[in-house]
């Protein structure tokens, strides 16, 4: 699923003002996004795999940005061997399954998370190759996702590690179209919260938390959201975490796949 994303590449105005409710709440972030973004740098593209750090806020009442290393490592790990071994498999974690898998009842209960990107990468699957997209807000506004975070005290040396997952959902018709890998059953995609969506999702949930899972883990309207194909992310001929990284790339064996009308795209 979401194994891919970009973040920090855009003003930090931008983020600031797509989680604040205030202008002096806006000013504080825009702060702190540049902080992060003088120290880490902007990430053009960054695969789980190699668990880079993103932006993560858990509380719209005392907003601080935190740094959380991408793979959620459970409280309850033993020792690093552990924890090195479960985070490749906690990059994302199913929305219909977040109150039954040991990895993730508890941050769903008490470490649910925003997380703060500008969109994410996936691929498209034709005659035995696959081809990346980017995925973005229409507006190129910063992308909001749900988050589970939790925090893994490392028993030989102290060290704390702060970490996360991307909660996902079913894909809208727009993922449909281009998540169509062979292995998986059904399409995916991060479950990605606006403003509104945004406060309940870290609100507490006295009551009932399967029904409020249920309610804000939809698929996001596909009308507000654009894909384009990028150069390829994976393997040797990989860019990087290079600006270029998220410039359009066209390629031949999809060229006879043309949009309709509406201007949706169109793959089959």
């Amino acid at each position: 699923m979401c194994y891919d994303s970009l973040s920090l590449t855009k003003r930090a105005l931008d983020y600031a003002q797509r989680i604040g409710y205030s202008q002096e709440t806006i000013q504080e972030l825009e702060e702190q996004f540049l902080r992060i973004k003088e120290t880490q740098g902007p990430i053009f593209h960054a695969s789980g795999y190699a668990h880079p750090s993103f932006p993560i806020i858990d509380d719209l009442e005392d907003l601080s940005v935190k740094g959380h290393l991408w793979g959620l490592v459970p409280s309850w790990v033993k020792d690093r061997e552990q924890a090195t071994s479960i985070w490749n498999r906690t990059l994302n974690a199913r929305s219909e399954t977040l109150l039954d898998k040991p990895s993730f009842r508890a941050a769903a209960k008490r470490g649910r998370c925003l997380v703060v990107t500008d969109g994410f990468y996936e691929h498209h699957h034709k005659n035995g190759k696959s081809f990346p997209y980017i995925v973005r807000h229409k507006n190129e506004e910063p992308m909001i996702m749900a988050g589970l975070k939790e925090e893994w005290t490392e028993p030989e040396t102290g060290n704390i590690w702060r970490s996360f997952t991307i909660v996902t959902t079913v894909g809208n018709e727009l993922l449909k179209e281009i998540h169509n890998n062979p292995k998986m059953k059904e399409a995916r995609m991060p479950v990605i919260l606006n403003r509104e969506s945004q406060k309940h999702w870290l609100e507490e949930w006295d009551l009932d938390p399967e029904e409020r899972i249920k309610t804000l883990c939809q698929p996001y309207a596909e009308d507000d959201l654009k894909a384009h194909t990028v150069h390829a992310i994976r393997g040797k001929k990989a860019l990087g975490n290079v600006p270029e990284a998220i410039i359009e790339e066209t390629y031949s064996e999809l060229a006879a796949d043309a949009s309709n009308e509406s201007g949706q795209i169109e793959l089959f």
